[in-house]
Protein backbone atom coordinates (compact mmCIF):
# COMPACT_ATOMS: atom_id res chain seq x y z
CA UNK A 1 0.00 0.00 0.00
CA UNK A 2 1.28 3.45 -0.91
CA UNK A 3 1.66 5.93 1.95
CA UNK A 4 -0.78 8.83 1.83
CA UNK A 5 -0.41 12.48 2.84
CA UNK A 6 -1.39 13.06 6.46
CA UNK A 7 -4.59 15.00 5.93
CA UNK A 8 -6.86 16.63 3.39
CA UNK A 9 -5.52 20.05 4.43
CA UNK A 10 -2.04 18.91 3.36
CA UNK A 11 -3.40 18.09 -0.08
CA UNK A 12 -5.43 21.31 -0.30
CA UNK A 13 -2.40 23.36 0.74
CA UNK A 14 -0.10 21.58 -1.66
CA UNK A 15 -2.42 21.88 -4.66
CA UNK A 16 -2.95 25.53 -3.76
CA UNK A 17 0.80 26.10 -3.69
CA UNK A 18 1.36 24.36 -7.04
CA UNK A 19 -1.45 26.27 -8.75
CA UNK A 20 -0.29 29.58 -7.25
CA UNK A 21 3.14 29.23 -8.86
CA UNK A 22 3.56 29.23 -12.62
CA UNK A 23 0.11 28.68 -14.07
CA UNK A 24 0.12 25.03 -15.18
CA UNK A 25 -2.53 25.43 -17.86
CA UNK A 26 -3.68 21.83 -17.78
CA UNK A 27 -3.11 19.30 -15.01
CA UNK A 28 -3.18 15.52 -15.33
CA UNK A 29 -4.06 13.29 -12.39
CA UNK A 30 -3.08 9.65 -12.82
CA UNK A 31 -4.77 7.44 -10.27
CA UNK A 32 -3.86 3.86 -9.41
CA UNK A 33 -7.35 2.60 -8.58
CA UNK A 34 -6.01 -0.01 -6.16
CA UNK A 35 -3.70 2.22 -4.13
CA UNK A 36 -5.57 5.44 -3.38
CA UNK A 37 -8.93 6.15 -1.89
CA UNK A 38 -11.36 8.26 -3.83
CA UNK A 39 -11.72 10.92 -1.11
CA UNK A 40 -8.11 12.05 -1.66
CA UNK A 41 -8.73 12.44 -5.38
CA UNK A 42 -12.05 14.18 -4.65
CA UNK A 43 -10.20 16.67 -2.43
CA UNK A 44 -7.65 17.41 -5.15
CA UNK A 45 -10.24 17.85 -7.88
CA UNK A 46 -12.42 20.07 -5.66
CA UNK A 47 -9.46 22.41 -5.09
CA UNK A 48 -8.66 22.49 -8.81
CA UNK A 49 -12.28 23.24 -9.69
CA UNK A 50 -12.46 25.99 -7.04
CA UNK A 51 -9.34 27.58 -8.52
CA UNK A 52 -10.72 27.26 -12.07
CA UNK A 53 -7.96 24.93 -13.23
CA UNK A 54 -8.62 22.47 -15.98
CA UNK A 55 -7.55 18.91 -15.35
CA UNK A 56 -7.73 15.48 -16.90
CA UNK A 57 -8.21 12.42 -14.76
CA UNK A 58 -7.13 8.92 -15.72
CA UNK A 59 -7.49 5.83 -13.56
CA UNK A 60 -5.42 2.75 -14.20
CA UNK A 61 -5.17 -0.71 -12.68
CA UNK A 62 -2.26 -2.25 -10.83
CA UNK A 63 -0.30 -4.19 -13.42
CA UNK A 64 -1.03 -1.87 -16.35
CA UNK A 65 2.21 -1.21 -18.19
CA UNK A 66 3.57 2.34 -17.75
CA UNK A 67 4.24 2.70 -21.46
CA UNK A 68 0.61 1.81 -22.20
CA UNK A 69 -0.60 4.31 -19.61
CA UNK A 70 1.64 7.05 -21.05
CA UNK A 71 0.81 6.32 -24.68
CA UNK A 72 -2.63 7.95 -24.74
CA UNK A 73 -1.72 11.49 -23.67
CA UNK A 74 -0.56 14.59 -25.52
CA UNK A 75 2.13 15.28 -22.92
CA UNK A 76 3.31 18.73 -24.06
CA UNK A 77 -0.14 20.16 -23.20
CA UNK A 78 0.25 19.43 -19.47
CA UNK A 79 1.84 21.89 -17.08
CA UNK A 80 1.75 19.50 -14.12
CA UNK A 81 1.14 15.81 -13.49
CA UNK A 82 0.15 14.16 -10.20
CA UNK A 83 0.94 10.45 -10.37
CA UNK A 84 -0.93 8.73 -7.56
CA UNK A 85 0.43 5.23 -7.81
CA UNK A 86 3.37 2.99 -7.05
CA UNK A 87 6.73 4.84 -7.11
CA UNK A 88 8.28 2.62 -9.79
CA UNK A 89 5.22 2.97 -12.04
CA UNK A 90 5.26 6.75 -11.68
CA UNK A 91 8.99 6.95 -12.43
CA UNK A 92 8.50 4.87 -15.58
CA UNK A 93 5.49 6.92 -16.65
CA UNK A 94 7.55 10.10 -16.15
CA UNK A 95 10.30 8.73 -18.40
CA UNK A 96 7.72 7.90 -21.08
CA UNK A 97 6.15 11.35 -20.73
CA UNK A 98 9.50 13.12 -21.08
CA UNK A 99 10.31 11.06 -24.17
CA UNK A 100 7.02 12.31 -25.64
CA UNK A 101 7.76 15.99 -24.94
CA UNK A 102 6.49 16.59 -21.39
CA UNK A 103 8.33 19.53 -19.80
CA UNK A 104 6.08 20.36 -16.84
CA UNK A 105 6.23 19.51 -13.16
CA UNK A 106 5.77 15.87 -12.18
CA UNK A 107 4.71 14.93 -8.64
CA UNK A 108 4.75 11.46 -7.14
CA UNK A 109 2.34 9.79 -4.71
CA UNK A 110 3.86 11.67 -1.76
CA UNK A 111 3.40 15.00 -3.55
CA UNK A 112 7.15 15.30 -4.05
CA UNK A 113 8.41 16.94 -7.21
CA UNK A 114 10.37 14.44 -9.30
Amino acid sequence: MVAQPAAARDIVGFVGQVTKQANPSLILILHNKEAWTSNIIDTMTAVLIARNFKYDFHGYNQGDRPRDIARTFNWPTYGAVFCMGQPMDCDLIKLQAEAKGFEGDFYNHMLEKR
